[in-house]
């Protein structure tokens, strides 16, 4: 089940009057369900995996009470490894299994069909995974107590406005707001349908849209070039935002109908004025993720140049590999690292206006994200050598109608300017949606757009699903 349909708008709607017409009175009914909710969300792919999904939930929770139950190092290390190598074996094996014998196979000339298993990817599990092993990691830290409340630690582990991507939250931020009572809030349910309205406009409209475009030139890279190739990179740079900023805001407004906050996970990574400061605003909850649990530990930039290089490096490269099990995902992540790793070496201060610095640093995004859209390491060569080459001509908005493709890039205009404007001027930004007329002209509009131009037919997944 999948934000962008029907089945999940009516699921939504039972869970929402059960919750507050029937349970409003009682937290811990509450919370059952939305436990009930999440396991019949999740099990509307696979029962299968639903299974292992709590069986991992249940060794963590008993694991976490294990490390704070012990003060002897040797055995809270114990249990902590128990932990987190119950939901490293789970990932590896359905995340890298394949491409890690793949890569062996051809290392050693042998053939990978007689090696590669027929292997389903869990949805969400990359997500799920890394927040119950923050969860367990900051109970060996002692900044998290350990959660005594199976209930309540299952809900946390199976939330299903992010359970399948994100954000990825702390233990210490979530589970706190699953013990507290909570009472209908008719400001906080109208500010999640705001959310959720205008991440559906990012999602069905934009992304979907821009989609078609991003996938004729990535799907058949021999047929365009210069140009043509241009635009499909650029279509994909705002497509894969506006996809996943689309599901942030709909699974965050999704929880503040039940009166809940998740984190913001976006924050306007396309104004940013050079690729550290890219990072701080895209993916938040993952990017702080590796600094907390890997980036530091590893000693982050205390050990000299050298080391920080490496950490950063090698960060980044986990990074690629999370987001997907290939050469494409791994050479992206090499490309940020690389990057972000002479950003911070060189700290060159070169005072150029602040529209340069961001215009230069989104064309380096653009260009980076090649890779992660390419299906094969040859067709990212391919996007990239036709890219800079001339030849035939403009063809790749063919068949598209000029209304539909006027509509869709103003309304893109519009949303990042009014998301820019919401961050350096937020006074102007709630004083022109406060007056009724421009709130609800904003509504309308993105309603209209919704169902004038929205995709349904064929609707692809978020694309963060994958992962």
């Amino acid at each position: 089940m999948i934000f962008n349909t029907i089945e999940f708008v009516i699921f939504l709607l039972v869970v929402f009057i059960l919750y507050w017409r029937f349970f409003s009175k009682n937290s811990t009914k509450q919370n059952g369900l939305l436990l009930i909710a999440g396991y019949f969300f999740y099990s509307w792919w696979s029962w299968k995996f639903l299974l292992l999904f709590i069986a991992t939930s249940l060794i963590d929770f008993y694991a976490a009470q294990k490390i704070e139950q012990h003060e002897d190092i040797k055995k809270r290390k114990l249990f902590l490894g128990f932990s987190l190598g119950g939901n490293l074996l789970v990932l590896v094996f359905f995340k890298y299994y394949n491409f890690f014998v793949t890569e062996f196979a051809n290392l050693f000339s042998l053939d990978p069909a007689n090696l590669t298993l027929n292997i389903i990817l869990p949805l969400g599990i990359s997500f799920y995974t890394f927040q119950a092993m923050a969860y367990t990691i900051d109970v060996y830290r002692k900044t998290t107590k350990a959660e005594t409340n199976l209930l309540t630690y299952l809900l946390y582990s199976s939330f299903f406005p992010q359970m399948l991507s994100g954000p990825i939250e702390r233990a210490n931020r979530l589970m706190g707001q699953f013990r507290a009572k909570r009472e209908f809030n008719y400001t906080q349910a109208t500010k999640g349908l705001e959310l959720m309205l205008f991440g559906y406009l990012k999602k069905v409209v934009l992304a979907d849209n821009l989609a078609v475009i991003a996938d004729r030139g990535f799907s058949f890279p021999n047929d365009y070039y210069g140009l043509n190739l241009a635009v499909a990179v650029l279509c994909f740079t705002f497509q894969i935002y506006c996809d996943f900023s689309g599901y942030t805001d709909i699974a965050r407004g999704v929880a503040r109908l039940f009166g809940f906050e998740l984190i913001k996970n976006f924050n306007n990574p396309y104004f940013a004025e050079n690729i550290n400061d890219f990072w701080r605003r895209r993916h938040i909850s993952l990017s702080t993720w590796f600094r907390d649990y890997l980036y530091i530990p590893l000693g982050g930039n205390k050990k000299g140049k050298a080391r920080t290089t490496f950490n950063i490096i090698l960060v980044f490269v986990v990074s690629g590999l999370w987001h997907g099990a290939s050469r494409t995902f791994l050479a992206w992540g090499l490309y940020h690292g690389l990057l972000s790793a002479i950003n911070r070496l060189l700290n060159v201060k070169i005072e150029f206006p602040k529209p340069i610095k961001i215009f230069i640093t989104f064309l380096i995004v653009a260009f980076g994200l090649i890779f992660f859209r390419a299906a094969t390491m040859p067709d990212a060569y391919k996007v990239i050598g036709n890219l800079f080459s001339t030849g035939g001509s403009f063809s790749i908005l063919n068949g598209l109608p000029v209304l539909k493709l006027i509509f869709l890039f103003s309304t893109l205009f519009i949303v990042l300017i009014l998301e820019r404007l919401n961050e350096v001027r937020p006074e102007i930004f709630h004083s022109l949606f406060g007056k009724r007329l421009y709130k609800y002209s904003a509504y309308y509009y993105a309603v209209l757009m919704i169902l004038a131009l929205g995709v349904y037919n064929n609707a692809p997944n978020f694309i963060y699903f994958q992962f």
